[in-house]
């Protein structure tokens, strides 16, 4: 079943307003505005959606705020790593962003590829951003369950800059020895 959408009249005025003038600046596609454009002055909501196909759901803020919990988490952990001397048997593999689900995390995927996209958190976001397994499920909770306390001990008030030895950074991975 569709989620049910209506508009006011001033909605509805608005985007056929807009439909016409993309209609004559795109007369490629007029059939498709007009067909928008009857779907809105009819008033016919069963077929909404059609004119929204390409407006996406939102994405709550939520959502956001944990990709950015994420990509923070694996910021330090990258940057941490590479000043690392000792490696102690890690793998710069262990601590990289994996990405997320293009099936189950879909809005996450897409708002870490609109970040890479406008060329933030360069060092984390490298390689294929699909992880083609569930990470909500299975990865980044229970790392930013042992990452959250490490932090809190470590923070540096000045500079915000973490550093994590490799033993902290084998914890939040979940590698043992």
């Amino acid at each position: 079943m569709q989620k049910q959408i209506t508009l006011t009249p001033f909605e509805r005025l608005s985007l056929m307003n807009q439909l016409s003038i993309l209609k004559r600046l795109d007369p490629e596609n007029a059939e498709d505005y007009d067909d928008d454009i009857e779907i809105l002055h009819s008033g016919f909501t069963i077929l909404y959606p059609q004119v929204f196909t390409s407006v996406f759901e939102e994405v709550p803020v939520e959502d956001c705020e944990y990709v950015y919990e994420v990509l923070n988490m694996h910021g330090t952990l990258i940057r941490s790593f590479g000043e690392l001397k000792d490696k102690q048997r890690l793998t710069a593999d262990e601590v990289r962003f994996r990405g997320f689900d293009g099936n189950n995390e879909t809005k996450r995927l897409a708002f870490v590829e609109y970040l890479r996209k406008k060329g933030l958190w360069k060092e984390t976001l490298v390689g294929g951003m699909d992880s083609h397994t569930e990470m909500t499920k299975h990865r980044y909770p229970q790392m930013l369950e042992r990452y959250e306390p490490i932090k809190r001990q470590i923070t540096d008030s000045v500079s915000g800059d973490w550093k994590l030895t490799a033993e902290q950074i084998k914890e939040v991975v979940g590698k043992e020895d």
